[in-house]
C-alpha cells in the first residue's frame, strides 16, 4: 500500500479527488479508479459498485483505515481520483500485488 500514498498526496493537491459516495454518485464525469476501505457498509459498497461498474472506473478495496490515516481525514471510507494518469498508476499497483 505504501505506493500509492504519494500518488494520493498529489491527487489531492491537484483537486482530482472526491471523497465520499454521495460525492462520487454526484460526478458527472466518471473517475480513473475509486479505492474503498473494506470497513465500508454492505449498502454503500453496492451502490459504489453499481456507480463503477456502469461507468468503467475501477472499484478497488483497501485495508481497513488506511485512507484516513494516509489522507489525516477522519472518517474516509471512499476516494475516487478523476486524473486519469494518477488513477493508472494506483489501479497499477494496487492490481500487481
Amino acid at each position: 500500500m505504501a505506493g500509492i500514498d504519494s500518488y494520493l498526496g498529489f491527487a489531492v493537491r491537484a483537486k482530482k479527488v472526491v471523497f465520499g459516495l454521495e460525492c462520487l454518485l454526484r460526478l458527472k464525469k466518471a473517475p480513473t479508479v475509486v479505492l474503498y476501505d473494506k470497513s465500508l457498509g454492505s449498502s454503500a459498497k453496492r451502490k459504489a459498485e453499481h456507480f463503477c461498474s456502469k461507468n468503467g472506473a475501477e472499484f478497488l478495496p483497501v485495508e481497513e483505515g488506511y485512507l484516513s490515516s494516509t489522507l489525516k481525514r477522519n472518517n474516509v471510507k471512499i476516494v475516487a481520483v478523476s486524473d486519469e494518469s494518477l488513477g493508472n498508476q494506483i489501479k497499477r499497483i494496487l492490481t500487481s500485488d
